[in-house]
């Protein structure tokens, strides 16, 4: 399929670099559609997406005109050793580019949402490929038909502008720049900015949270991010990072 309902982000693509993003009218999961595909910086959107999996064996299906459905191939430094921080620094590309479409009261949940209160406005899941990694992102745009969630908000209902292209080109421009400096400090979120920027955004931090693991469930508060992305949890057993767990605010 042409890219020409992707021109604003084909001409971000040329500016930083990256190769020309590649356009399909439906596909199973746009992260396994890059899995073992060379090119760094490559984006595939996908207008219809039907097998797209969430976090802890989730669906996201994308119907077309509902959402963005869309993913991003990097190649990570030897340098980098916290990739827990590469979804993380794509959420904060994504709630940044939805604020400048006008959406306000936008937040991170962590590890891997972007909400307006505690609605979800965007989904991010990533999958590491040998030495790169393959982040993948859905947005809801507009619910023409029946919501896929009754927990999911759309940019249209926020009073945001909910053009495909023009947010995708805002993303993948904010996205670039979070990946350059993160690079540069050689993964070090607090070094190049990162930590600040997802801690000043995090609605699950500083509230008291359950924590839903494989092996039971549990309380807490939450505190803190450490080194390596992970959520620092306070409990009556002391401190604890949970690197994945199904986390919920519970006051």
């Amino acid at each position: 399929m042409s890219d020409d309902l992707f021109n604003a982000v084909t001409d971000v693509c040329a500016r930083i670099g990256w190769p020309s993003p590649l356009v399909v009218a439906r596909t199973g999961s746009t992260n396994a559609d890059l899995v073992g595909r060379e090119g760094s910086g490559q984006v595939l959107v996908a207008l219809e997406q039907t097998e797209g999996k969430g976090r802890l064996g989730r669906t996201w299906v994308s119907r077309p005109g509902d959402g963005l459905t869309f993913s991003v191939r990097l190649d990570v430094p030897v340098t980098v050793a916290s990739w827990g921080w590469i979804p993380l620094l794509t959420a904060v590309a994504v709630a940044d580019a939805v604020r400048e479409a006008g959406a306000d009261e936008i937040g991170l949940k962590w590890p891997n949402d972007v909400v307006s209160g505690m609605g979800k406005v965007a989904g991010i899941l990533s999958q590491r490929d040998q030495s790169s990694v393959v982040v993948g992102v859905g947005i809801n745009l507009r619910f023409a038909g029946e919501r896929p969630d009754p927990r999911a908000v759309s940019l249209d209902e926020l009073g945001a502008d909910p053009d495909a292209d023009a947010l995708l080109a805002r993303i993948i421009s904010n996205l670039h720049g979070w990946w350059t400096r993160f690079c540069e400090a050689a993964g070090d979120a607090r070094r190049c900015g990162l930590h600040t920027a997802y801690v000043a955004q995090c609605v699950t931090l500083d509230r008291h949270v359950g924590v839903v693991e494989a092996g039971g469930s549990s309380e807490g508060f939450a505190v803190d991010l450490d080194d390596e992305g992970r959520l620092v949890v306070r409990n009556d057993d002391g401190m604890r990072s949970l690197s994945a767990a199904d986390v919920s605010v519970l006051g």
